[in-house]
């Protein structure tokens, strides 16, 4: 029973990963809301030593919400100064978890529901940040507010930017846009901390980086490391 079960409750997904008691990932899972009994029966019957949440949305309770074991990580909780009350928790974590892992200063592009920028300076403190809607809200709004344009899926590789026909011309406005102001506020962040990391997590940074968005390491588990050194830091606090 000296595994780890870490649980990250995003806005349209559920992921989850068992870790060994030295930082390794053994077990990844990712599924949607109404998923989630899938899970459940995948790992209900495993006893955990340590189990760790994080949630965007609070009326989401899994089995695991009621053990002894479960910590539930809140943006308070994490050790990054000048956070403010209303930021997401899996945006605070994952910020922390890349500055833990690859060093501060530290930029970091959340590429999910919503994509979300936040840099964290070399004290450890909150710089700033942006949000917008992500790739697949972005057809997806487009398509559900007019009357005839159609839902389309992200394409794989980067269109033309000048499209001949209205499903082109929606996916290059879109890809396009996007890449340039993500590529504006990296080479802003860039020319402020000459030393920084540009790291790009969640679903959709495999889209944006294939397109050429200009990052310096693409790492899906980064809410996963902030959990952990969060967790590892509340330990500490509690020993002293």
């Amino acid at each position: 029973m000296n595994k780890h079960l870490a649980i990250a409750i995003g806005n349209t997904r559920i992921k989850a990963v068992v870790l060994s008691s030295d930082r390794q990932i053994l077990e990844e899972y990712a599924y949607t809301h109404d998923q989630l009994p899938i899970l459940e029966a995948q790992l209900a019957e495993r006893d955990f030593e340590h189990i760790e949440i994080a949630s965007v949305v609070p009326d989401l309770l899994t089995i695991w919400h009621h053990l002894p074991q479960t910590q539930f990580i809140k943006t308070v909780d994490v050790p990054l100064r000048g956070l403010y009350a209303t930021m997401g928790c899996d945006r605070a974590l994952a910020a922390y978890g890349a500055g833990e892992i690859y060093g501060y200063p530290v930029l970091v592009i959340d590429a999910g529901t919503a994509i979300t920028l936040t840099g964290i300076d070399a004290d450890k403190a909150l710089v700033g940040g942006s949000i917008v809607a992500g790739l697949r809200s972005q057809f997806s709004i487009l398509h559900q507010n007019t009357a005839a344009l159609p839902e389309l899926n992200i394409p794989e590789t980067l269109p033309s930017r000048w499209g001949l026909d209205t499903p082109i011309s929606i996916q290059a406005g879109i890809a396009h846009i996007f890449l340039a102001g993500l590529q504006a506020y990296i080479d802003d962040w860039r020319s402020q901390f000459l030393d920084s990391k540009v790291i790009i997590t969640g679903g959709d940074g495999e889209h944006l980086v294939k397109w050429g968005l200009k990052v310096d390491i693409i790492d899906k588990n980064l809410i996963f490391w902030g959990l952990w050194h969060c967790c590892e830091f509340q330990s500490k606090a509690l020993s002293q």
